[in-house]
Formats: C-alpha cells, sequence, structure tokens
C-alpha cells in the first residue's frame, strides 16, 4: 500500500521520519546538539550498533572451577516479557598443567532442567536508570543440570588454557563481539530458550574459568 503524505509538525514543517515495517512512521532520532561559529544549530542523525540505546547487562565473573565431565557451566535463560539479545562473550581460563580444551557455545529450546550453583545471579546494568534484567543467569559448579539431546552448537573454540602455577604463560582469550558483525545477534525468545557454554563432559584438572556475557532486552 502508498505509505502517503510525509507528517508534518503543528506548524506544517515536515517531521523527519522512517518507516518502521509493521509499526508505521516514526519520527527519527537525532544525536548530540552542535552549535557552529555562525549560531547554526545542527544536529546529526543518530545510529545504533546491536545494542545502543537498549537496555543492556553484562555478567562477568573469574575462576568458575570445572567439575569433572563438565557439561553446561554458564547457561542464560531468555525472558518470559523481553527480547533477549546476546552481543558479546568472552572467556579464558587456567588448568593444572597447560591445556588445550574445546569449549561449545550451545543455544537451547529446551531449558536446563535440575543442577545446583549460582542460580539468577545478579548482572551489571550498563545503565543504573534500566529496570532489573529479567533474562536469568544460571552457573552450574555443584552439580550439573540435565542438558536436552536437541540443544544445538553455535560455536566450538579451541583454546589454550594457561598453567596454574605460572604467571609466565598468558592464557589465549576469547572475544566473540556480535555487535561489530552485520549479523543478527543471538535471541532468545521465552525462558525455554538459552545460550550455553558447554565444555562436553571433559575433565580439566583444575579447570578455572573466567567468562564476561553481555546482551540487551527490549
Amino acid at each position: 500500500m502508498a505509505f502517503g503524505s510525509t507528517p508534518t509538525d503543528s506548524s506544517t514543517i515536515p517531521i523527519g521520519c522512517a518507516y518502521v515495517p509493521g509499526t508505521g512512521f516514526k519520527a527519527i532520532q537525532g544525536g548530540a546538539l552542535f552549535t557552529d561559529a555562525s549560531s547554526n544549530d545542527s544536529a546529526p542523525v543518530r545510529m545504533e550498533s546491536a545494542g545502543g540505546s537498549k537496555a543492556t547487562y553484562t555478567y562477568s565473573i573469574n575462576a568458575l572451577a570445572l567439575l569433572a565431565s563438565h557439561t553446561d557451566l554458564l547457561v542464560l535463560r531468555g525472558s518470559a516479557t523481553k527480547l533477549v539479545k546476546v552481543v558479546r562473550f568472552e572467556m579464558s581460563g587456567l588448568a593444572t598443567t597447560s591445556a588445550q580444551i574445546i569449549a561449545l557455545l550451545k543455544k537451547h529450546t529446551i531449558a536446563d532442567t535440575g543442577g545446583t550453583g549460582t542460580l539468577g545471579a545478579t548482572p551489571t546494568k550498563h545503565d543504573s536508570n534500566d529496570g532489573a534484567a529479567t533474562a536469568v543467569i544460571n552457573t552450574y559448579q555443584t552439580t550439573l543440570p540435565t542438558v536436552d539431546a536437541s540443544a544445538t552448537i553455535i560455536k566450538a573454540i579451541r583454546i589454550q588454557f594457561a598453567p596454574l602455577a605460572t604467571t609466565a604463560t598468558i592464557p589465549d582469550r576469547y572475544l566473540w563481539n556480535l555487535g561489530d558483525d552485520p549479523v543478527e545477534p543471538f535471541v532468545l525468545r521465552g525462558v525455554a530458550q538459552e545460550i550455553a557454554l558447554n565444555f562436553n563432559t571433559v575433565t580439566i584438572t583444575g579447570g578455572l574459568v573466567d567468562f564476561s556475557i553481555t546482551w540487551t532486552e527490549e
């Protein structure tokens, strides 16, 4: 169908706008006001990355111990009320002796059950004025959860864990910043969907994991 005429304000001045599919015309948001040497005011058109002005949260922890035959260590569970988009993931680790390991990032469409550890950990708000996160962070370091066989692998991460006994070896660090990629971030819809860091039942003697995950809610 035709879009119709460009919306105008109360003084019949055309309003800068963009068509939002499924919604209609919305005003374009501008950036910071700038006044030049001739006292002319202007502002750039504002553009956003994957996060931008959306409510954003990060959960980080260091030296989380791995159990024998560890499966899911960190799980970000979706929200009953918000659309959750994972935009950044970072990890590194240590072991009793230097070890090359493979960690898996998995997507669940059936949530983990059981398991104990830190359930419902509190993330940091990027803006203190944002509401509390509605997505849920679970870390399993006491007993492991049951992972449904339908979980799919998003990334297989081969990474070197440095030896615990020395500071001479710097561990590998893995960073996946989806906000820099020209692709859609991983989206969690509802509380059955999760993103998980999984160690594929491999035992890493003395394994300690540092990780950070960032997501938006809208």
